[in-house]
């Protein structure tokens, strides 16, 4: 302590620009010291003869920091459905902290255009001896694509996760730990209350997660939990939870879902830095009780990506690839009781692969056919890109999946602002209440952006049908 003090004195006693240059010092010193990339082993079960998850025929990645250079494995999932746009989907996992030079390398064409999304990251990519180079200074799910279009034959990601904090150790209390290498866990792997569920970079989890009736569950890791070879839209979630409460997930990846990717009962949950991929109908994102926040999360789903079926959901900071069915956004199909206050903030929608015309293909999506009050949606800061349908379809009115009251069932009270839609929708957005016991009132859109154009009152009909029977109080606003 003496020796502390005397430090202290002696710092205390320097002027003003020399502490701050050792101060600067320091930090850069720090900021150094942390600066590093962290990959991670595959399973030799993940090989050329693998039917769903095999290593990349179309991508080669490095990593660069301080001089070193880091090869981490580029997984591929070939298609599952026939009516999949993506031939394959390619990712590449890691950890790091610091700027690092990315360099991308098609196996099987000589690149002549790049692109990295989602655009609001702001990266800038040149093409250098066949290979796209790139720098990152942040976390962040990323697209690298060299080809143009809405769809996208093969895709690749880079899901640059942040370091860990406190990862368990095995043989840990009160931790279920998974270790490098691959295990197979079963279709209905139950985890009691109070436990941590690690699933480590290097781990390949083959199974379903499931708790009932338990609280305080964590799962967390850099590793997969695959569905693979569960039949689609009738085996069950990936991650089940039944009447649970603080429930955290985060950082793992979620690859070949049945069915929903995660599914949560109960309140207060948080799902944080996962990265869900999955090919058949049905494969929903997530799906969260009361008191939920989902933030930085990936999808790439071809179902709804989040269904906002609860209060006090929070929604921020993720990036959505929406495949040919479902919505990013769903709001009700059959909401029994009443629900509000979901917010959703800076979203990166940076593709949606809408191709017929069915009812539940928007952006932001409600066929309410339930009885349900539904009130109190704030979205901000939305940015859609790579779509050619529309941003909004929320009407009320009876359907297959709802239970209909005919005395109530209503949406209320929203605000829409500064959402940007890059491109010319091929069909116009939908209000519309179904009568007067099942209205739409209160919307306010502001500062929404399409090919360009910023709607207003004027100019609202080029863009929107508005049912103005059962549809009341819609008001437009410019910035």
């Amino acid at each position: 302590m003496g020796k502390l003090t005397s430090a202290n004195k002696i710092f205390q006693s320097m002027d003003r620009k020399t502490r701050m240059i050792i101060l600067l010092c320091f930090l850069l010193g720090m900021t150094n010291l942390k600066a590093q990339i962290i990959t991670y082993d595959v399973p030799q079960e993940i090989n050329d003869t693998n039917k769903f998850v095999r290593p990349s025929g179309e991508y080669k990645v490095e990593l660069s920091l301080d001089g070193q250079t880091f090869v981490p494995f580029v997984y591929e999932m070939p298609a599952m459905h026939v009516t999949n746009n993506s031939k394959t989907t390619a990712w590449c996992n890691f950890s790091f902290s610091g700027k690092i030079q990315v360099k991308v390398t098609p196996l099987n064409q000589k690149p002549e255009l790049i692109n990295i999304l989602p655009k609001s990251a702001g990266i800038n990519a040149i093409i250098k001896n066949g290979s796209a180079v790139f720098t990152i200074s942040k976390p962040g799910h990323y697209s690298v694509e060299f080809e143009e279009g809405i769809y996208i034959e093969h895709p690749l990601f880079i899901f640059a996760n942040p370091l860990e904090e406190n990862p368990p150790q095995p043989n840990q209390k009160d931790v279920i730990y998974f270790e490098p290498g691959y295990h197979e866990i079963g279709e209905k792997y139950t985890v009691p209350s109070g436990k941590t569920v690690y699933i480590h970079g290097g781990a390949f989890v083959k199974g379903q997660i499931y708790s009932e009736n338990s609280e305080n569950i964590t799962i967390r890791g850099r590793g997969i939990l695959s569905g693979e070879e569960y039949p689609p839209r009738t085996a069950d979630h990936m991650i089940m939870m039944r009447n649970a409460e603080n429930i955290k997930i985060e950082g793992i990846t979620i690859i070949h879902a049945p069915r929903y990717n995660i599914t949560l009962r109960g309140k207060n949950h948080i799902v944080s830095n996962v990265k869900m991929m999955g090919w058949w109908f049905s494969t929903d994102g997530t799906s969260t009780g009361d008191n939920a926040i989902i933030e930085n999360c990936f999808f790439k789903v071809n179902d709804d990506a989040v269904k906002l079926y609860s209060s006090n959901t929070y929604v921020r900071d993720c990036v959505i690839w929406q495949m040919e069915n479902g919505a990013p956004f769903m709001i009700s199909w059959n909401g029994r009781n009443d629900f509000e206050n979901c917010y959703v903030s800076d979203i990166d929608v940076i593709r949606v692969e809408h191709q017929w015309d069915n009812e539940n293909l928007a952006v932001i999506c409600a066929i309410h056919g339930g009885e349900a009050h539904i009130s109190h949606f704030l979205f901000d800061n939305i940015r859609i890109s790579n779509s050619n349908w529309r941003i909004f379809h929320l009407v009320t009115r009876p359907n297959r999946w709802g239970k209909w009251n005919p005395e109530k069932g209503s949406i209320s009270d929203m605000t829409f602002k500064n959402i940007t839609y890059d491109g010319s929708p091929r069909i116009k957005n939908l209000i519309m209440g179904h009568d007067s016991n099942h209205p739409i009132y209160n919307l306010t859109f502001q500062n929404i952006t399409i090919d360009g154009n910023i709607v207003s009152s004027r100019n609202q009909e080029e863009y929107f049908i508005i049912d103005d029977e059962n549809t009341k109080n819609i008001n437009f606003k410019t910035p």
